[in-house]
């Protein structure tokens, strides 16, 4: 049972902190230089600017379509300034605040939902994302729009059919946004089929789903088909997949089939290395401290300076101070979205649909070059889940529930484990009877070997023993 946690006062602290995220957001949007921190970002406004000039992006731009569209929007209206698109990802931002406090709210009360959306409002990195030009910004919002429109909360038996279809294309817009959405298309289909509910209504769910994420996305796969030009989907992939030891992936033709082709061939042919590469990088992906950014380097920022005097050089997100600080507190998030996790099973039912996201999400990415961006999509469940460890805190009964909560995990485990006994004792008496006794038995048939004397015994296999007088000493020497 979820805790009641009723305010009277739960408005006035809602529309106080979406108030406050929204100026913090466009505090910081308004002291940022105009200019870009990521070369992905010079990459979008060329794109945008092209569309602008010609009606088409540039043959060179193989990226989701919808983020230089909207930059060029942005541009036609208010000219090529930063600033309003900034403040339109603020709002963005915003929105996925109120996500954050819905699904907090519907699934761990009001108290829990107040205070994940304090945390949303006041977590750094989604502060400071408002001015970078980047598609997750966007995508992410539309990814939690549909997890709000699609979770069921306590005591909804089934969804309204509406809010399915308004999942589903919220979802195919994410798509179009990034590759993120891919990932949580197939994590709505996942979970839905996972769901403890009749069979028929999970494949009727999935199929609304699938439906209306494939009407959302079918202008841009009609066009992608008549172009034959299918890079955003296969060159990306083909990109970002690791290249096997020994081969030597080709230069990239066409939309890139043979890229993609020679790595996933590659990658078949060393089993052992694919399958040590995921698990390093699924790991990687929770890695704390943010690497691989290319941006961290002075030099390489000069070089794109000189390049283009947008890009800025002195970058104030990628030091080592803020990444350090970004690594400590992502650290404790992830150390109260585990305890959050811990409590959330038994305080709700349906708290697992927070909890398998950021799994299913580092999952797909793991086969691919992780970074630290990829599991920004992820980061409201880990608030929402680290709220409710906090929520159990300030009540005063976080150590309680956790040390209950193991046990009911400890009591669960033992009947998976008793399960996976019933199946090891199968397999153990098979192989034991398949590959020891049963060859012994051939044997002892092939060369007539009679241990126990069976045809030899007269009508019966009891061993008769010579009758002697019934001492004390033979009553306990039975044999």
């Amino acid at each position: 049972m979820r805790p009641d946690s009723r305010w009277r006062n739960e408005w006035i602290w809602v529309t106080a902190l979406l108030g406050l995220a929204l100026l913090l957001r466009v505090g910081v949007v308004l002291r940022q230089p105009a200019g870009f921190y990521f070369e992905d970002s010079l990459d979008f406004d060329k794109a945008a600017r092209a569309y602008l000039e010609t009606g088409h992006f540039d043959a060179r731009y193989y990226r989701s379509p919808v983020y230089p569209l909207l930059l060029a929007a942005c541009y036609h209206v208010f000219g090529f300034s930063l600033t309003p698109f900034r403040i339109l990802q603020a709002l963005f931002t915003v929105a996925l605040c109120v996500c954050v406090w819905l699904l907090g709210r519907r699934y761990f009360g009001e108290r829990a939902g107040v205070i994940a959306l304090a945390g949303a409002a006041l977590f750094p990195v989604h502060v400071i994302l408002p001015g970078i030009e980047y598609p997750s910004v966007p995508g992410m919002c539309l990814i939690w729009i549909a997890f709000a429109l699609f979770a069921r909360g306590p005591g909804e038996e089934e969804r309204k059919p509406a809010r399915t279809v308004a999942a589903g294309a919220a979802v195919g817009l994410a798509i179009l946004f990034f590759e993120g959405g891919l990932v949580a298309a197939f994590f709505l289909i996942l979970w839905t089929l996972s769901e403890r509910r009749p069979m028929r209504l999970r494949t009727r769910t999935a199929a609304t789903v699938i439906l209306a994420c494939l009407v959302t996305l079918s202008p841009w796969l009609i066009k992608m088909a008549r172009a034959n030009d299918y890079r955003p989907l296969v060159l990306r992939a083909g990109m970002h997949l690791p290249a096997a030891p020994g081969s030597t992936p080709p230069l990239w033709q066409g939309s890139g089939e043979n890229l993609l082709k020679a790595k996933l061939a590659g990658l078949a042919d060393h089993p052992g290395w694919t399958v040590g590469y995921v698990i390093h990088e699924f790991w990687h992906f929770w890695d704390p401290y943010p690497d691989r950014m290319v941006a961290a380097d002075a030099a390489f920022r000069e070089g794109l300076h000189k390049k283009d005097d947008r890009m800025v050089v002195e970058n104030p997100l990628v030091g080592d101070a803020p990444r350090m600080g970004y690594a400590i507190g992502f650290t404790l998030l992830l150390a109260a979205a585990l305890l959050g996790s811990l409590l959330g099973g038994r305080v709700s039912p349906h708290a697992g649909f927070l909890i398998g996201w950021p799994i299913v999400l580092g999952a797909c990415y793991a086969p691919f070059f992780t970074q630290m961006r990829y599991r920004i999509p992820a980061d409201p469940a880990l608030v929402i889940l680290g709220a409710v460890a906090v929520e159990y805190a300030l009540r005063g009964a976080l150590f309680r529930e956790v040390w209950a909560s193991l046990r009911a995990l400890w009591e669960g485990w033992k009947r998976i484990a008793l399960k996976i006994a019933v199946v090891q004792t199968a397999i153990l008496l098979f192989l034991l009877f398949a590959l020891v006794l049963g060859p012994i038995g051939l044997l002892m048939r092939l060369f007539r070997s009679d241990p126990m004397k069976g045809r030899k015994a007269p009508g019966s296999f009891w061993n008769l023993r010579e009758r002697t007088r019934e001492r004390m000493e033979e009553c306990s020497r039975q044999f």
